[in-house]
């Protein structure tokens, strides 16, 4: 059964985040975390299978990318985390905290670098580090996330990566979600829900679920045709507002290079040059499609994962969503009860276009009653019938739902007093309706009235 990939909620309430919030932060590490024995700055509170890196509160989000707790000087010296990381093929650790922050936790802070390591221990090591500072139980801006988030591509494309904040769950959730839909083009509620089975408990609270949101949207405008929003139809759309929009999108050297060429025409270029001249594709091509095969794997088992834990309907073999690919619904992202909020706008429609109906069709349920004397019916209505509209949100119908009824005519012979009662929800949606393809159906409820 097809079911609405659910919209992921905070794990804190709105009480808890505004006692966070409120508490000094040496107070506030002796009660979420418990000080200088905080559960987060050791293995001791956490099974093997928690720690992917042994030593630290650790865990693989994809092949590429782990989420951990910060590490420690005292931590890396016990546990040779630098050989771990060596022999796991982890290049690059990205920090997402502000220096001093958690002061009072595990071991005191590195003089040096404001955090609980020197972060030159691990460039001593050929270890790229990065620091993108979010605020505790927060976020950063936009653009700051978007940087993280290139930065954060490119330092994948180098080798394995180790993501950190504090306990590895908010701030590290929320960079890694973003990452998932800037190179996945995923929906953020399928960023979100996946992070989470790989690591429960991430994403905390409202401002970072919020910012996932707020990312998948200023990301979408980059990828459409148009990207302003205040263009129409006729507007000249000139190369300076792709190179715009294409800087957004690319980072490091390859921005660099392509700082006045749009990319797809760079490479085809490139292309069409080396068979011209009988010759093999660049590396640069190369690259490329390495990276987009790579890319599709992960789409694959991001998808496959979500099915797995249902929160993704299991979609036919061949079935190709909006887009032309299974690809994400943008529905699915939008609040549960917007088929509620949304019902009215419909029933004022006076037809229904297939976007429509599939904004409104969830599962296949039962018939219910339309008026008090049309109440038996044999099978259920399935999506995409006009008589939608007079049922109650999350009903299902279809084109051909004439077909699909089995009245008897004992039900459709009435008196005239149900044509006076105003409550009868059939006879007020009738006046709306002028689609060809209400047929039989609308004849029939019409008799009801």
């Amino acid at each position: 059964m097809s079911v609405l990939i659910p919209v992921p909620q905070p794990s804190y309430s709105q009480a808890r985040e505004n006692v966070v919030k409120a508490i000094p932060p040496k107070l506030l590490c002796l009660l979420t975390c418990g000080g200088i024995d905080c559960r987060y700055e050791g293995p001791g509170c956490w099974k093997l299978n928690q720690q992917a890196i042994r030593g630290l509160f650790s865990s693989w989000v994809t092949d590429d990318i782990i989420a951990m707790a910060r590490p420690s000087n005292h931590l890396i010296e016990k546990y040779n985390i630098i050989e771990q990381f060596r022999r796991l093929n982890i290049r690059s650790i990205i920090n997402v905290q502000l220096p001093g922050e958690h002061a009072h936790c595990g071991p005191p802070i590195d003089p040096g670098s404001g955090f609980t390591y020197s972060s030159q221990i691990f460039m001593d090591n050929d270890i790229y580090f990065y620091n993108f500072g979010m605020q505790d139980f927060g976020v950063s801006s936009l653009v700051g996330m978007i940087d993280g988030v290139k930065v954060l591509a490119f330092a994948v494309r180098e080798g394995r990566v180790a993501v950190h904040c504090h306990a590895g769950l908010g701030r590290t959730g929320v960079l890694i979600a973003c990452y998932l839909i800037y190179t996945l083009r995923i929906s953020p509620s399928e960023a979100v829900h996946y992070v989470r089975i790989k690591r429960p408990r991430s994403i905390q609270t409202r401002a970072q679920l919020s910012q996932v949101f707020d990312f998948a949207r200023l990301l979408g405008t980059q990828l459409v045709q148009y990207p302003d929003l205040n263009m129409r139809h006729g507007v000249p759309f000139t190369l300076q507002h792709y190179l715009n929009r294409q800087a957004i999108m690319l980072h490091g050297q390859e921005a660099r290079t392509l700082r006045h060429t749009p990319k797809v025409v760079y490479l085809l270029c490139v292309h069409l040059s080396c068979l011209a001249l009988g010759l093999l594709a660049p590396p640069e091509i190369q690259a490329e499609l390495e990276n987009r095969s790579v890319l599709r794997t992960l789409n694959r088992t991001v998808r496959e994962t979500l099915v797995s834990k249902q929160h993704l309907p299991l979609l036919r073999e061949g079935y190709k969503g909006a887009g032309g690919s299974s690809g994400s619904v943008s529905s699915w992202d939008e609040p549960l009860g917007f088929l509620e909020r949304k019902r009215e706008v419909l029933l004022d429609k006076r037809s229904y276009s297939d976007s429509d109906l599939s904004k409104i069709a969830v599962i296949e349920v039962q018939f219910h009653i339309i008026c008090p004397q049309l109440h038996k019916v044999s099978r259920p209505l399935l999506p995409g019938s006009p008589m939608l509209a007079t049922l109650s949100p999350g009903h299902q119908t279809t084109k051909r739902a004439s077909h699909t009824l089995n009245i008897q005519k004992s039900s459709l012979t009435t008196n005239n007093n149900c044509a006076k009662r105003s409550g009868c929800p059939a006879k007020k949606a009738l006046r709306k309706y002028s689609s060809n393809t209400e047929v039989t159906v609308i004849l029939n409820i019409r008799k009801c009235s």
